[in-house]
């Protein structure tokens, strides 16, 4: 087995990725370190960079520029919440005054066991009706 292995992982241990000797460890041979060595030989992961000399990275934003946590998400002023309150408040005391006073009356259920067949009879034709235009089609005059 060549030892071309043995360097990347030393290297793993001195940038502090791992912990311990694993060339050792896979070898099944007693460690030559523990923890993460400074090697003088690899380069140590804190003070080099993979960028070109020279080159300057801004630094960590403090804050996030993209959304202010401060303000609400959605900016609806008081005045829309009261008239939709309102609203939705109108509408539920009709309807419980109207089936208070019964001048609302349910629909009879029997009728509209008739009429949900019907619904699903001409559904059910108009989805056949575009298949068996074009099987026609392929038929022998």
């Amino acid at each position: 087995m060549s030892l071309d292995w043995v360097y990347p992982l030393d290297a793993l241990a001195a940038g502090g990725v791992i912990d311990f000797d694993a060339a050792a460890f896979i070898l099944d041979k007693p460690p030559r370190y523990i923890g993460n060595p400074r090697f003088e030989d690899i380069t140590n992961m804190d003070n080099s960079s993979l960028l070109p000399e020279g080159t300057k990275i801004k630094e960590q934003p403090k804050i996030d520029e993209f959304q202010d946590d401060s303000q609400d998400i959605v900016k609806n002023p008081s005045w829309k919440k009261w008239v939709a309150g309102g609203a939705i408040g109108a509408v539920l005391i009709g309807s419980v005054l109207a089936l208070v006073t019964k001048k609302f009356k349910l629909p009879d259920l029997s009728k509209i066991k008739g009429s949900v067949k019907n619904i699903g009879a001409a559904a059910w034709k108009y989805i056949k009706m575009p298949f068996t235009y074009i099987a026609g089609k392929f038929k022998k005059p």
